[in-house]
């Protein structure tokens, strides 16, 4: 089939090779998330516009505040020194940071110490993006501020704010993947099963700051090199052979983990459901004549509702007599207060009338005697005999306050008694509650002695027990059955042999252009290899596998095996010659960005650096489109070709920034 097929070709390819309807190889596609890509893509561009970094220094022999902005354009650029540890690793941390989103992560502790901005304003596409850290100078804390903007109708739209962490770095991941129209590619292995790599590991490609694991970008695991290699060279199919391979290898290690953790499981819930049956008749058997314990738990549990409702209603009625016993008081206080009034008010009137009877026969201020005729006189005209006092007619209100007392009296007298009679029955009411209530916790007392009966209730809880254990059986044997048939509806007879066949497939569509395009970057690699000074280099072979196969000195060895200066020269060669093979081809999704960190050390001779930077200006100069980055110490072989304004140089012991 050619590269070119279509998606119903493909899929009529899958239903031939597994030998099923194409509607139900669809559906095992789409339940797996295997979707055909087959389109060559357009190129991508990544650049670097400028590099903005301020703050004060502390602990230097330059203490002091600085800031410094780096402008940056397409082709190739040098930051040097003419000394080592003059800042260059910093600004290219900071660039990898600037389109990662972790710059906190990049740069040294003291470094990030010193900083109050960290700005990387940078083109995906031709389109601005700004990645902004502001924190404190002098604060070690990671805790920054930072942003994340796109340009946009000469403005910054803000997509993030908040802190640096993984919240900014997920922001700047999302956003390059879609910008770039990569996706996170699936992996699965033995040790970490399955999970996702997404752009920084994408991103790592673009940088080569010295020895590593990898040819291609930074981790060894799941054929990262070789798969970012596919990725940057746009080959069609190799993101639907990734799914359908991982979704085989996903699909593979369930099923080689069930049986390890479940197999003959419903088997061994079955045989034990059988010795619980089994044990739950002898219990059964066991069981003497006498009443039921059932009734005799619902009873006890009726009587302890009917106890709750007996000790509440208690507490009413000795509310109730407590309430009517206070008023009982204060009435018979209020009688005694009204009637000691009243006897008071009838002595006082009597004393009154006595004084006024009386009849002295002398003044008893001097002894003169008194005429008997006066009082008579006195009485007739209502005066005095003594002081001659005209007296007004008494209209007896004494006796209309007596009659008002009395009333009181009566009144109270009357509230007295219906208190009293009220007091009376609310304490019989409360001895009859009370009495109630004796005789439900005897009664609940009784029933709880039955069931405590000896023998009894150690058989009950056998008996319970075991129908416990049994209800839970089987409920297990019952989810058993459920997972299993779970199981067999998402994985289906049918979804390992359409994957297989998918993956089969897919190879097939690309395997012949991937052949071609490894087989162009290897003979690529080999030639810029030697040209950088690897001795002895015969050939080198990327395979479909992902591993490199080289024959150094007539023996075969691996990457793994070269010294630190060879391995650091192979991974620039990979670098150029995936950027120089996708310009041959006129595709691939390449960003054009590469960077590169201190390319001469690692005892690189002159004449070999020199021959790195050749292919690095022939590159440029093929392209046109690219933005090389170099930090180094200042070379004139560097400096004679990077052009004066593309160069930014740290003269003597001075410091970049």
């Amino acid at each position: 089939m050619s590269t070119q097929a279509t998606a119903a070709e493909w899929i009529e390819a899958i239903a031939g090779k597994a030998s099923l309807p194409m509607p139900v190889v669809q559906e095992v596609l789409d339940r797996h998330a295997v979707e055909p890509q087959s389109t060559l893509p357009r190129r991508k561009s990544l650049r670097i516009r400028s590099v903005t970094l301020k703050g004060i220094k502390e602990g230097t022999v330059a203490d002091g505040p600085f800031g410094q902005t780096f402008t940056f354009g397409p082709g190739l650029w040098a930051i040097v020194s003419d000394q080592n540890f003059r800042g260059k690793s910093t600004l290219l941390g900071v660039i990898q940071g600037g389109i990662r989103g972790d710059i906190h992560e990049r740069v040294k502790p003291d470094v990030w110490r010193w900083l109050s901005k960290a700005e990387v304003v940078f083109e995906a596409n031709g389109i601005g993006h700004r990645l902004l850290v502001t924190k404190e100078a002098g604060d070690p804390d990671k805790g920054a501020a930072g942003s994340f903007s796109r340009e946009q109708e000469g403005g910054w739209f803000t997509l993030y704010e908040g802190t640096v962490g993984k919240p900014l770095e997920r922001a700047v991941e999302d956003a390059m993947l879609a910008e770039f129209g990569f996706a996170r590619f699936h992996a699965h292995n033995e040790k970490d099963g399955s999970h996702t790599h997404g752009w920084p590991v994408i991103a790592s490609a673009l940088f080569v700051d010295g020895p590593g694991k990898a040819v291609f970008g930074e981790l060894l695991v799941d054929a990262i090199p070789l798969r970012l290699l596919q990725m940057f060279m746009g080959l069609p199919w190799v993101s639907t052979y990734t799914a359908a391979a991982t979704a085989l290898k996903r699909l593979r290690a369930t099923k080689a983990e069930r049986p390890t953790a479940s197999r003959g499981l419903g088997d061994r819930l079955r045989t034990r459901l059988e010795a619980v049956d089994a044990s739950l008749s002898s219990a059964r058997g066991r069981v003497r004549p006498g009443p039921d314990r059932a009734v005799l738990r619902a009873t006890m549990l009726e009587q302890d509702r009917r106890l709750l409702a007996l000790r509440e209603g208690i507490e009413e009625t000795r509310q109730e007599a407590v309430r009517v016993d206070r008023q009982l008081q204060g009435a018979t206080t209020l009688l005694l207060e009204t009637r000691r009034a009243l006897q008071q008010l009838r002595d006082e009137r009597a004393a009154g009338v006595v004084l006024r009877t009386l009849r002295p026969v002398c003044c008893p201020s001097c002894d003169a005697g008194i005429d008997h005729n006066r009082h008579s006189r006195a009485d007739e005209g209502s005066t005095c005999a003594l002081c001659g006092t005209r007296q007004a007619p008494d209209e007896d209100e004494d006796a209309l306050r007596l009659e008002e007392l009395q009333r009181d009296v009566d009144d109270v007298e009357v509230n007295v008694a219906e208190l009293s009679a009220q007091a009376t029955k609310a304490q019989a009411s409360q001895r009859g509650a009370e009495a109630e209530l004796s005789k439900a916790i005897e009664a609940s007392r009784a029933t709880e002695a039955a069931l405590r009966a000896e023998g009894s209730a150690d058989l009950e809880m056998e008996i319970r027990g075991l129908e416990a254990q049994r209800e839970q059986l089987l409920a297990l044997i019952a989810a058993e059955e459920e997972e299993e048939e779970k199981e067999e509806a998402a994985t289906g007879a049918h979804d390992e042999a359409v994957l297989q066949a998918a993956e089969e497939v897919t190879k097939d569509l690309y395997d012949g252009l991937a052949r071609e395009i490894l087989a162009d970057v290897s003979r690529e690699i080999t030639t810029l290899s030697r040209s950088f000074g690897v001795q002895n280099i015969e050939s080198m072979d990327w395979g479909t596998g992902g591993a490199m196969r080289i024959v150094q000195g007539k023996a075969p060895t691996s990457f793994g095996r070269l010294s630190p200066g060879e391995n650091l020269r192979v991974r620039i060669a990979a670098a150029l010659a995936v950027i120089e093979v996708a310009r041959q081809r006129m595709y691939g999704r390449h960003p054009g960005l590469l960077v590169l960190d201190s390319p001469g050390a690692q005892e690189m001779a002159p004449a070999d650096f020199a021959a790195l930077l050749s292919r690095v200006h022939e590159a440029i100069q093929s392209a046109g489109d690219i933005q090389i980055i170099v930090g180094a110490r200042a070379d004139p072989t560097l400096l004679d070709v990077v052009p004066c304004d593309h160069v930014t140089h740290a003269h003597g012991e001075r410091f970049l920034f």
